[in-house]
């Protein structure tokens, strides 16, 4: 399995990285985890195919991860694109269709079947992904509440199976805890080190991971810690370079 971060920021845009997304290709298929702003591009500079994306994952609904979407759709659209491209989403379905109609971005016009799912139906299509609900979006819970909105708060992490060592996606988190036996054993996990406090990103050195790949702006006093305690399988991830399993 060979992996690229094609965009490693948080949510606040900079001028040296981009927003979110991990293109993955396996011996059988390639798959894109989430879908920040500008994502077509760097597929392009990539070399994929307007046939080559197998399945496109999006953890949760913040911009950063889901913005790019659309003209995704677009560029697969006006390339001429006839396979089916599978979109796993983790809420709100109908509003994600009702949207690309707002934006005359019409399904039906497509020289390909959209297939919109549910993230938990995504092991049906590709049994090597498996995908849990993490606590990122809990918060929000009060304002929802309040006015009566329809958000679910699902928010999820992504693992990958492979013979040579398994590939965990943790997308954004709040705790590491939310889903550490669901991590546990991956050759590669790429973690979200901004909004997860340092202690609980540490808690990785002990659930026999490989490499651990820390992303989404990490925080200066986690970089700290790894230099300091010399932690050797914890690094900084670097957009646009290849990485392998």
């Amino acid at each position: 399995m060979d992996f690229v971060i094609l965009g490693a920021s948080s949510g606040m845009p900079s001028q040296d990285k981009h927003l979110s997304s991990i293109l993955v290709r396996t011996d059988e298929h390639i798959f894109l985890l989430d879908c920040g702003e500008g994502v077509s591009r760097h597929l392009l500079q990539q070399g994929i195919g307007h046939d080559d994306l197998d399945a496109v994952f999006i953890t949760h609904l913040h911009p950063d991860h889901f913005s790019g979407i659309y003209m995704l759709l677009q560029m697969l659209y006006l390339g001429g694109r006839s396979k089916p491209l599978y979109v796993y989403m983790p809420e709100r379905l109908a509003s994600f269709i009702e949207s690309l109609q707002m934006l005359y971005t019409f399904p039906q016009k497509f020289g390909f079947p959209l297939k919109v799912c549910e993230m938990k139906e995504a092991e049906l299509q590709f049994p090597e992904v498996s995908c849990v609900v993490n606590d990122h979006l809990l918060g929000y819970a009060a304002i929802i509440k309040e006015h009566n909105l329809p958000n679910l708060m699902m928010a999820y992490s992504l693992r990958i199976a492979d013979p040579a060592g398994d590939f965990v996606y943790t997308s954004d988190l709040e705790t590491v805890d939310s889903i550490l036996p669901f991590a546990k054993g991956a050759h590669t996990i790429v973690v979200d080190a901004g909004h997860t406090r340092p202690e609980q990103v540490l808690k990785l050195q002990y659930q026999d991971i490989t490499r651990v790949i820390l992303t989404h702006d990490p925080r200066p006093e986690l970089l700290q810690i790894v230099v300091d305690q010399k932690l050797g399988n914890f690094e900084e991830a670097r957009e646009g370079l290849p990485y392998h399993i």
